[in-house]
């Protein structure tokens, strides 16, 4: 599919444009919902996502683009950079590897982020390979996936704005719209502005070395911008200092801005446009803050968005080498054997040597296996943490499984707390509270049962007694007698959840499904005993009364 709608969550607002993710990445609409408007967006939030979404639903159907799958960037304050070293390992391994270096050295929790990450070659001093790993923390990228599901699209990647700028300015570059740099090995600078804030970006043939947030008061105050600009030139030329910045690409701002910043900074400013070209009717004071949009474009046509957030790079499985190898192995083996019993002497000769060279590579492999100790403690400390994870989709999808179906069971509260460890024990992993609405005693000890079967053979839920807790209000209908439920839960992995559904899921639409009430069934009224006609005596016939006549 090669049609996208591209969306720039900036602080002051949302820039959106649709196009196609081929070619040169053509633009077709464009769509801004800035603080200024009549109806500002809200900042994206979990709370927020769902109006938001709504409202940006009808946005994007008054700006007329077809309905397609949503890339979104977010800002350079919203992710962290982590710049890693790490030995080369085969490409199946690296990312295990990298995830768990950044781990080590990132204060936040790795329940809390979602972490990507783009290679970015080796060190030519010592061999290691260098990554970039990035993180956004979850309550984000929840707030932007529960936007998508509220508009009623498909959210297809989630990039930081400082990647697609740079896959925008190298777009701007092969279509000719700016001066491109001597050579293509050339070190440039982007910077985006905007009223709340701005990025200042380094781009080394399109793959980005530095990249650095402006805050909102440094970017209103033009002395102080020029000073942090100064400052970030300065910064990224101690660190890279055989790769100087060539010239600074201005995302359009206004008349006069290139030529004041490269008369204080004394290097090349460009202003590009990067709608230049397309839609003429997007105001001169907005067309510059589209520049994260088009770049998402453009990058997913040139596969140049090497952070996706919905998609992060995973380790995969290396296949076992084929069955006929292990023969000819064996088939050499003992063709060796066979010669080595007819020459001898010779043999051992080339045994002894052999054997030294195999005590050399074992006292490495000894001297190797004890320094990798500490990092195999640390692993195996990160496992058995994560092995205390409930998967509580599963868990649900079960108890919903496990309800009677004639209705008589309603849960009405369901609680789920972790259980704490004391001193590296722990009796469970959760502790489940259900308050439950039922017809009788009779239907909750049918639940129970049912929840006590999938003890066998293992044991994923112990001490689960019923209490009763009364009576509820005849408001309630048939379902007036309250029962609490509390059980211990322990872990176990997603294959080991084997219940069947045995409703029909609904059926998948672009909005968002709201599942129709559940009616039960009247109760068929008793059919009376059939009655006997009485046979009564014919009346005597009736005058009809005569009608009272109007005056």
């Amino acid at each position: 599919m090669s049609q996208f709608i591209a969306i720039d969550l900036e602080a002051n607002g949302v820039y959106a444009v649709f196009g196609e993710a081929r070619g040169g990445a053509k633009v077709t609409h464009a769509v801004a919902w800035t603080t200024d408007d009549a109806d500002p967006p809200p900042a994206l939030t979990l709370d927020t996502a769902r109006a938001f979404g709504e409202a940006l639903r009808a946005k994007l159907r008054a700006a007329g683009g077809p309905p397609a799958p949503v890339l979104v960037s977010v800002g350079r304050d919203r992710v962290i950079l982590k710049e890693l070293k790490h030995p080369p390992v085969p490409p199946a391994d690296e990312p295990a590897l990298i995830k768990f270096q950044a781990v080590k050295e990132m204060s936040e929790s790795p329940d809390d982020v979602v972490l990507d990450y783009t290679p970015l070659g080796s060190d030519a001093a010592t061999g290691e390979r260098r990554a970039m790993a990035v993180m956004l923390r979850k309550d984000v990228f929840h707030a932007i996936q529960a936007m998508c599901v509220a508009a009623g699209v498909k959210l297809a990647g989630v990039t930081p704005r400082p990647y697609a700028v740079a896959a925008g300015l190298m777009r701007a570059f092969a279509a000719g719209t700016i001066p491109p740099p001597e050579h293509k090995t050339d070190t440039v600078a982007a910077l985006t502005l905007n009223p709340g804030g701005g990025e200042f970006t380094v781009v080394r043939g399109g793959e980005v070395v530095l990249t650095l947030a402006l805050p909102a008061p440094v970017v209103a105050n033009e002395t102080m911008l020029v000073a942090q600009l100064r400052r970030n030139l300065t910064v990224y030329a101690g660190q890279h200092a055989g790769h100087p910045v060539r010239a600074v690409y201005l995302a359009e701002v206004g008349a006069g801005w290139t030529g004041r910043l490269a008369q204080a900074l004394g290097i090349p400013v460009h202003a590009y446009d990067p709608l230049a070209g397309v839609l003429p009717k997007v105001p001169e004071a907005f067309r510059g803050r589209f520049a994260g949009a088009v770049g998402l474009l453009a990058g997913k046509a040139a596969n140049a968005l090497p952070i996706n957030f919905a998609s992060p790079r995973q380790p995969t499985t290396a296949r076992d080498p084929g069955k006929r190898r292990l023969v000819f192995a064996a088939v050499a083996a003992l063709v060796l054997l066979g010669a080595a019993a007819a020459l001898g002497v010779f043999v051992r000769g080339v045994a002894a040597a052999s054997v030294a060279d195999l005590t050399e590579q074992r006292d490495t492999l000894k001297d190797k296996t004890e320094k990798g100790k500490p990092d195999l403690k640390r692993s195996e400390a990160v496992e058995g943490w994560a092995k205390r994870e409930v998967v509580w989709l599963d868990e649900l999808h079960d108890l919903a499984d496990r309800m009677p179906a004639d209705d008589s069971v309603r849960l009405t509260g369901y609680a789920a707390t972790p259980v704490p460890v004391v001193k590296d024990k722990a009796t469970a992993q959760a502790k489940v509270e259900m308050k439950i609405a039922a017809t009788g005693a009779k239907p909750v000890d049918g639940l129970v049962s049912a929840i006590e079967q999938d003890n066998n053979p293992n044991k994923y839920y112990t001490n689960s007694p019923v209490s009763v807790l009364g009576t509820l209000p005849a408001s309630s209908g048939r379902h007036n007698q309250a029962f609490g439920l509390v059980s211990q839960v322990n872990r176990r992995g997603p294959d080991q959840y084997d219940r069947l559904p045995k409703f029909t899921p609904p059926k998948r639409s672009w909005g968002a499904f709201t599942p129709a009430p559940v009616v039960p069934e009247p109760e068929p009224e008793p059919t009376p005993p059939p009655v006997e006609p009485v046979l009564a005596p014919p009346a005597d016939p009736v005058e009809p009364a005569p009608r009272p006549t109007e005056k």
